[in-house]
């Protein structure tokens, strides 16, 4: 895995994402402590953290994406495996041993090679050595032959012999673009964690301020009270709807407890690090261009990529099952040389066998050639009929993608516009029950309701920080949308 430390030193922000325009762009993962490096005497004190700093640490330490790459290690040798399809091989013997024949005891040792190699063409060339000694007796014979055949028909041709190659390099670029985006899903998963985090601290705060603001009514209402102005039963609304708020205050906390756990699992981290969100939420509209945003996805979406390499693969596949049908028609050269010495006669004449001919080999009765073309036709039409479904989808997807973040833009405004007049009618509500023109009961509904806008207005713009997110994966664009450069290499 190999990420420029450029990026994951700084500019991880997309530029374009106005709403994370405001995390720090220097350092982002200084003075943020590694798994190995957080301490017990460290874990209760809050560890500050921007997003910026989770995707930097996200991608150095989270292990999906660290066991994506070290899969990849293997997938690389497998490419470096299959460019060796045209690469010389050679396989050397050797024996010494000990021949006993009806009492008769002989020495002999051998060593001898056995060479291949396939050229571009279809050609094979083959070599077989073998030399053997007696280590009793002045005896040896050595035999060299050397073999080429070239196919004219069945397996014969650059384009059919570089198939394979070309069908592992397809392979090695889906694996590739399997790899990236399990890098952008990962980034993307911690994104969403981190909001998490950041909404559930911001819900804490929301309600130790509404307990707040109850705790101001209920002073307003005992001097209310003590000037006569005030039954004192009325009061007992007042303390109830504190107490409820004090449990639901102890539900917020303990949903920051499992949101600050499940991005520490993002990031790989000690598991009671007190982990803190420290970016402002923030949400600012990002104008869209549907058709744009298509464009791109069709050049960057993963799964469509992946679909068009596979066409390609398929097509490979039915250009070698439609030459496998072929004949067997071949030119054939071999060339044998033999020398040796007997123990008794002496040396022996070199013998030279030199063969050029015609080989033809006509299959009958066999349907699995014929079955094996009927397979990868349908392969391949089953793979330009998905090709198109997904290129259909890809753009269904994107468009209500891009629906949902104008959407989310809508619910926004509507609840900025709702906390607004609803804490101006707490205002009001409270100015009049101070005045005698009010009651207890309003004061109490109206707040209620600007606890919820609040928390709605909340809601509404993670809502939408996460649309833009989940838009970014939808088009393809998460990596450059970080500024994350990266190699598969």
């Amino acid at each position: 895995m190999r990420i420029r430390p450029e990026v994951l030193a700084c500019a991880l922000l997309c530029a374009p994402h106005p709403a994370l325009a405001q995390a720090r762009a220097t350092a982002p993962i200084a003075g943020i402590p590694s798994p190995s490096g957080i301490r017990p005497s460290a874990l209760d004190r809050p560890v500050p953290i921007s997003l910026v700093d989770a995707v930097a640490l996200g991608v150095r330490d989270n292990r999906d994406i660290r066991a994506a790459f070290l899969e990849r290690a293997a997938q690389r040798f497998r490419l470096r495996a299959a460019e060796q399809r045209f690469a010389p091989r050679l396989d050397v013997l050797a024996d010494i041993y000990r021949d006993d024949r009806a009492g008769i005891v002989t020495h002999q040792g051998s060593v001898g090679g056995v060479g291949s190699l396939l050229l571009p063409s279809g050609a094979q060339i083959g070599f077989v050595w073998d030399r053997r000694q007696r280590l009793d007796r002045r005896g040896d014979s050595d035999v060299a032959t050397l073999a080429v055949t070239q196919p004219l028909l069945r397996g014969g041709g650059f384009a059919v012999n570089r198939a394979p190659l070309r069908i592992a390099r397809l392979q090695d670029s889906i694996e590739r673009l399997a790899l990236r985006n399990t890098l952008s899903e990962g980034i993307s998963r911690i994104a969403f964690a981190y909001r998490s985090l950041q909404q559930a601290q911001e819900q804490v705060r929301l309600a130790e301020f509404a307990l707040g603001r109850t705790a101001d009514l209920i002073a307003t209402n005992r001097a209310l009270i003590d000037a006569g102005r005030m039954a004192a039963a009325d009061i007992v609304q007042s303390e109830a709807d504190q107490a409820n708020q004090q449990v639901a205050l102890h539900q917020m906390r303990q949903q920051r407890n499992s949101a600050q756990l499940a991005l520490l699992e993002q990031l790989a981290l000690d598991p009671v690090t007190n982990i803190v969100a420290a970016d402002p939420i923030a949400a600012e509209q990002v104008p869209i261009d549907t058709e744009h945003a298509i464009e791109i996805a069709r050049a960057s979406r993963m799964d469509l990529l992946a679909q068009q390499r596979s066409v390609q693969q398929a097509q490979e596949g039915l250009r070698l099952a439609r030459n496998q049908r072929l004949w067997d028609l071949s030119l054939v050269a071999t060339a044998t040389r033999f020398a040796g010495r007997d123990p008794l006669l002496g040396p022996l004449p070199t013998l030279n066998d030199n063969r050029v001919g015609v080989q033809l080999a006509i299959p009958l009765g066999d349907p699995a050639p014929k079955l094996a073309v009927i397979e990868a036709d349908t392969s391949l039409r089953t793979a330009e009929l998905r090709l198109e479904a997904l290129d259909q989808s890809v753009e269904t997807q994107v468009r209500d993608a891009a629906q949902r973040v104008e959407a989310a833009w809508s619910q926004v405004e509507a609840a900025r516009r709702f906390k607004a007049l609803s804490a101006r009618a707490v205002e009001i509500a409270r100015d009049k029950l101070a005045a005698g023109r009010s009651s207890n009961f309003e004061v109490l509904s109206l707040q209620d309701a600007l606890r919820a806008a609040e928390i709605q207005e909340l809601a509404s713009m993670i809502s939408y920080l996460d649309a833009l997110t989940s838009f970014d994966l939808q088009i393809g664009a998460t990596l450059e949308s970080w500024k994350i450069e990266w190699s598969a290499e």
